[in-house]
């Protein structure tokens, strides 16, 4: 298996982001107790994301803590009605009068005594006139409960709103990140590859320079004096226009001969061209139309350079 391959596919961030499916990641676990390397590049990832995150995260405000102990108010509140007359060494019965339904003490006689500091209370007497309310503390509890609970609800959804955007940024750095290493590498991998070219003395290397047209042109044309290929590498050229294309040239016996024309995308690559004859005096390239032409046009030389 190429361990390196399947670490590059992606896989171990969407795992570490829980956007992968049950069978992935069953598959990833499963990898991650085979294979070191990925169990070592899937903790890797976990920490970088977990440094993101305390990184990125989100105080929550100072006024919090103030407003949450301000709604837990525990103390009993008791209205009185300002002329309410109340006699508790004498029991009491509540009758609805017809006047105005005001409410009329009368005497009750009771065969029965009250054991001390045993307390009587009605609950729930309301009238018109006025009354003692008594709030059980448990149904205050409830109230202040239930603010606090909406109000750590709304937080947590907040911060989770809040993680998951920084998880969507994260992945977005992750790719940007990764396709920057792939650049990276393949920038790598061709310098390490014309280094090696140009220090093989069985190359030869004829380096052509920009002309009239285009003096800031540059291209040098590798060219393997035992097989007689020849790669180019294109340093700096510009992009050839709609319907026109490059074409490479050797000069052999005073002649120009055709040594194919160029890819349309020829930044950072080498490119394979038609064998030389072992006669080649001089490179050159032309901007022919698209497909190349039998004949070089003069005026439209860009780099030439002599062997």
């Amino acid at each position: 298996m190429n361990i390196q391959a399947y670490i590059e596919s992606g896989i171990l961030e969407e795992y570490v982001l829980g956007t992968v499916s049950p069978q992935e990641k069953q598959e990833v676990e499963c990898m991650s107790h085979i294979y070191p390397e990925i169990k070592e590049e899937l903790m890797r990832t976990e920490s970088a994301l977990e440094q993101y995150a305390l990184k990125h995260q989100t105080p929550p405000p100072a006024s919090l803590k103030e407003m949450l102990f301000a709604q837990m108010n525990f103390d009993e509140v008791t209205e009185e009605p300002e002329s309410a007359e109340s006699d508790i060494s004498e029991p009491v019965t509540l009758v609805q009068g017809d006047d105005d339904n005001k409410i009329k003490k009368l005497p009750v006689e009771t065969d029965f005594k009250a054991e001390e500091n045993q307390t009587v209370v009605d609950a729930g007497v309301n009238t018109n006139a006025g009354a003692t309310v008594i709030y059980p503390s448990w149904a205050k509890f409830a109230a202040a409960a239930s603010i606090l609970f909406a109000v750590l609800f709304g937080w947590s959804a907040m911060q989770n709103s809040g993680l998951k955007k920084e998880k969507e940024d994260y992945a977005t750095s992750m790719e940007a990140m990764k396709s920057d290493m792939e650049v990276l590498k393949k920038d790598v991998e061709y310098g390490q590859t014309l280094a090696s070219l140009y220090r093989d003395p069985s190359y030869k290397v004829v380096r052509m320079a920009g002309l009239e047209k285009s003096p800031e042109s540059a291209v040098a044309a590798i060219w393997d004096t035992k097989t007689n290929d020849v790669l180019l590498d294109v340093q700096k050229l510009p992009a050839a226009p709609e319907g026109k294309q490059y074409q490479l040239w050797t000069i052999v016996n005073g002649k120009p001969v055709d040594m194919g024309v160029l890819d349309q995308e020829f930044t950072k690559k080498l490119l394979k061209m038609k064998q030389a004859n072992p006669g080649a005096v001089a490179f050159a390239i032309t901007l022919e139309k698209t497909g190349g032409s039998p004949s070089p046009t003069m005026e439209d030389m860009y780099v030439m350079g002599k062997v």
